[in-house]
């Protein structure tokens, strides 16, 4: 009978750390576009060009949470694997973007202003990239998510 309850409490432990997880899911991959860029807080403020060529521009970005807690992203980070080439979004220029502040349990987020970087390293050869998520649940617990995205030439 212990050894059933032993058994029971590991089992039960197990499935607490598994309960579930932030997801992001991104584009597949990104073209440089040799062009200046317009970022979406430089577009709200009725600039142009505030990105340096070549820039990449990430149109599909979701957040998923599947924890049993509300999710509160504080950061989004794109970085190339080879260059050590980074890109953070964080505070106004993060919320520029239209992802919710707030993600509730069970809900699926997305942006609705291209998250872009400029000036990013172009080689001959197609390199990796992460784009990262970065926040907190409501129990203050700190999480992040990484997609990779296949930079091309």
């Amino acid at each position: 009978m212990k050894s059933i309850l032993v058994l029971l409490a590991t089992l039960g432990a197990s499935l607490n750390v598994q309960a579930g997880s932030i997801v992001l899911e991104t584009n597949n991959h990104l073209y440089p576009i040799p062009a200046r860029g317009t970022s979406c807080t430089a577009m709200n403020a009725g600039r142009e060009h505030d990105l340096s060529a070549p820039h990449v521009s990430i149109s599909e970005l979701y957040v998923t949470n599947n924890t049993d807690q509300n999710f509160y992203p504080t950061r989004l980070t794109f970085r190339t694997g080879d260059t050590g080439y980074t890109c953070t979004y964080t505070g106004q220029v993060l919320r520029d973007l239209g992802l919710d502040e707030n993600i509730l349990p069970g809900q699926r987020a997305q942006t609705f202003c291209n998250m872009k970087c400029g000036a990013v390293p172009f080689g001959q050869m197609a390199k990796d990239g992460y784009l990262t998520v970065y926040g907190h649940t409501s129990d203050g617990q700190v999480v992040s998510a990484t997609a990779e995205i296949q930079v091309m030439n």
